[in-house]
């Protein structure tokens, strides 16, 4: 399937031919492949395409670089010689440089560049969008009534208007410092002196609440004298706990002295039920050693028998496996002697105990003593010293908290003093005017070198009638000869918009201020093909002089014309014509005739 395409050159390019040749989407597709957001309307002859390329030259040859987009919209592919093939976004978005707003931005010299969107001076970046409007001028805008500056849209005028400003004077509103919208102004203004009033009622009603007589200044005098109640109650507070922490210290000595006598007792005590254990055990060893001196006084007076196995005499028994032990005598007498030694130990223990019994009654008598001592400190601290204490306490805390509500009430006083001066200083400040910005509108005096260079084209143009072009503040448009430009009929606005485009262009160029660096406008001559039934139509000379004007003038830049009638035949050495015919001989149409 061969490519649908048009090739244009630096200067001027017309393109022209009848009716549903094409003429009418090739702009559609420029202006989507521009970062417009409608896509171009399909016709018949281009259903089976699907991508639009448009390749665009910086002031070097070597800058060309191609644009992509689907047909049926997304986001932009571009590619050159130099990079890697990337993607752009279709959206403008402030400070994202991956877009291709951005992009046509930076080659024409638009970066960072910003405009004032409102009365109030807040700003935001300019869109290349903003630009297009100035360069790409479809049929239905050429011959509006409207500013070729402005978009019909009220909210937008301010923004259009700064946009230029920009192009006329090269710089930007970058340093405008915005101020507050009277209304949101206004508002916050009546919101505080709302909250102002609020808060003043609120501390007002706490003052009520306290019900204290008399005024500010008598509160001044009762806190003076409070201050004094207070600082008293404290040194008499001061002097009452110190009585009473030397109390509390003797205490806390007989307590220790109590404490030390009770565990000594406890460690005697125990003592006596170890000394009474022993004894008992000493007893016990000694009745058991009395009944073996028994037992063996006994068998020392047994007589010799005979066995009780054999009925042998003891004279004919074998006593070899007998041992050498003592005898039961023998045993008698230890244990007797071991008996004695046990009552001595017993007699000792006896006057142990005793020596100890001695000891548990002093230390019982020291303990009632003691205890006599801390009862009589405690005594002293209950009866005496406590109700002093609390007297004194009592006294501190109702002079603090009369001290207290004073100083509640003066506070108080001071905070609604503090608002009402709020109040009086946001009465003040309603009614003083702020600075106001100046309008973004374009002035005349600021428009007059462009004004003269549309005057200059209209000249060459052979205008009928011409005699001055100035620049109205009010319609921010032209005024042709005293008469504005939206007054005149549809063919008159026509020519006199192309005239304003291309001399903001020739402007731009001549005092070499950013620009795009082309002007696309279609059917510019319409005034030829529909007169309005109150102007005559110009002569054909107008519409030569046009051509030869354009071709002559933006030689070092790019024009390109759509248009239904062809332009003069003497042309074309001095413009690159693209003629589409309609028909079987020449060119068709934009869509190769066997798609």
């Amino acid at each position: 399937m061969p490519n649908a395409e048009v090739q244009f050159r630096e200067g001027l390019n017309v393109v022209s031919g009848p009716s549903d040749t094409g003429k009418t989407f090739i702009v559609q597709c420029i202006d989507y492949m521009l970062g417009g957001r409608d896509i171009p309307k399909l016709i018949p002859e281009a259903s089976r395409y699907e991508t639009v390329h448009l390749v665009l030259s910086g002031p070097n040859e070597d800058d060309e670089v191609v644009l992509e987009r689907s047909i049926r919209g997304g986001d932009f592919k571009l590619v050159n010689s130099s990079e890697t093939a990337r993607t752009l976004s279709a959206k403008h978005t402030a400070g994202d440089r991956n877009s291709l707003s951005q992009y046509l931005l930076g080659l024409s010299g638009f970066s960072g560049k910003k405009v004032r969107k409102n009365k109030q001076g807040v700003t935001r970046e300019v869109s290349f969008r903003d630009l297009a409007r100035l360069v790409l001028i479809d049929e239905e805008t050429i011959i509006s009534s409207t500013s070729p500056i402005l978009s019909g849209q009220y909210t937008g005028a301010t923004a259009e208007s700064a946009v230029f400003r920009l192009l006329l004077t090269g710089v930007d509103d970058s340093s405008l410092i915005s101020r507050e919208d009277p209304k949101v102004a206004k508002g916050k203004q009546a919101g505080k002196v709302e909250m102002l009033e609020l808060l003043l009622n609120q501390t007002k009603g706490r003052m009520a609440e306290l019900q204290l007589e008399g005024d500010a200044q008598a509160w001044q005098g009762q806190l003076a004298q409070i201050e004094t109640l207070f600082e008293k109650a404290q040194r008499e507070l001061a002097v009452e706990q110190k009585n009473a922490a030397h109390l509390e210290g003797t205490r806390r000595t007989e307590l220790n002295s109590l404490r030390k006598l009770e565990s000594r007792l406890g460690v005697l005590g125990e003592f006596q039920r170890r000394f009474e254990l022993l004894e008992q055990q000493y007893r016990s060893d000694l009745r058991r050693l009395e009944s073996i001196a028994e037992a063996g006084t006994r068998l020392s007076q047994m007589n010799e028998e005979r066995c009780p196995m054999c009925g042998a005499e003891a004279e004919h028994q074998e006593h070899e496996h007998q041992r050498g032990e003592a005898t039961p005598e023998d045993v008698a007498q230890s244990c007797l002697a071991e008996a004695a030694k046990i009552k001595s130990l017993i007699s000792d223990l006896h006057l142990t105990r005793a020596e100890n019994d001695r000891e548990i009654g002093r230390l019982n008598e020291l303990c009632s003593q003691a205890k006599e001592s801390v009862q009589a400190v405690a005594r002293q601290l209950t009866e005496m010293l406590k109700p002093r204490v609390e007297v004194a306490l009592l006294s501190l805390r109702e002079s603090q908290t009369n001290r207290d509500t004073y100083r509640r009430a003066l506070e108080l006083h001071g905070r609604v003093k503090e608002l009402q001066g709020l109040m009086v200083n946001l009465g003040q400040k309603s009614s003083e005017k702020g600075t106001e910005l100046e309008s973004a509108r374009v002035r005349s005096d600021e428009a007059e070198a462009f004004s003269q260079e549309v005057e200059s084209l209209l000249r060459a143009w052979h205008f009928p009638g011409l005699s001055r072009v100035t620049f109205s503040e009010g319609d921010q448009d032209i005024v042709i000869s005293g008469r504005t430009r939206s007054s005149h009929g549809k063919g008159v606005r026509a020519i006199a918009h192309a005239a304003f485009n291309l001399a903001l262009l020739k402007y731009c160029l001549k005092d070499e201020r950013p620009h795009p660096g082309f002007v696309l406008i279609d059917s510019p001559l319409v005034v030829y093909r529909e007169p309005d039934t109150d102007e005559d139509g110009f002569s054909h000379d107008v519409k030569d002089a046009f051509y030869r004007s354009i071709a002559e003038t933006f030689h070092a830049s790019q024009v390109i014309i759509f248009e239904n009638e062809d332009p003069p035949s003497n042309l074309d050495s001095h413009a690159n014509i693209i003629q589409f015919t309609g028909a079987s001989h020449g060119r068709q149409g934009f869509i190769p005739k066997d798609v």
